[in-house]
């Protein structure tokens, strides 16, 4: 038995009323659900790829820029982690991998816009492909109006501010 009741032993009534479901019990079940479903995928993603012999902060940085092209240095860095000369030592590797492209960003032409080379995104798309049948199933499962949530509740999640750093 889980210390963390599950939500689904309410009503629905009882679900859609905030006060309900947003208890530190649920909040902090969400978040552990949320981050073991990330390893999860990331997990798959890694060993759909394994073969291009990317440390997981390569590959980290090869996904945020899949899913955000034009990504900036700074921004990638504060979404990864890691130190400047770190994140531009990998960048390089990568860059020199022929899979990224580094093109100066149209607002600032001192600031480098990353995108995926056509190799990137050839290896990007084949790690998509591989989990694609277990995410089509866990899609099915759950039903268009989950996905649709879960969609939406994870971009929203995306778009929560940066941590300030800690010098």
């Amino acid at each position: 038995s889980s210390i963390i009741n599950p939500l689904s032993n309410k009503s629905r009534a009882e679900r859609l009323d905030g006060r309900l479901f947003l208890t530190e019990e649920n909040l902090d079940r969400g978040t552990l659900t949320l981050l073991a479903a990330a390893r999860r995928i990331e997990v798959r993603l890694r060993h759909a790829i394994s073969s291009a012999r990317l440390s997981d902060t390569e590959v980290a940085i090869l996904m945020e820029i899949a899913n955000a092209p034009g990504l900036d240095v700074a921004s990638l860095r504060q979404r990864v982690g890691g130190t400047t000369p770190t994140i531009a030592r990998l960048l390089a590797g990568l860059e020199k991998r022929d899979l990224l492209e580094r093109p100066k960003a149209h607002s600032d032409g001192r600031r480098k816009a990353l995108r995926l080379s056509p190799e990137g995104e050839t290896l990007i798309g084949n790690a998509l492909a591989a989990i694609r049948k277990d995410m089509t199933h866990v899609y099915r499962q759950s039903g268009e109006p989950s996905v649709s949530g879960a969609i939406e509740l994870l971009q929203t999640i995306t778009e929560i501010p940066e941590a300030p750093e800690q010098e």
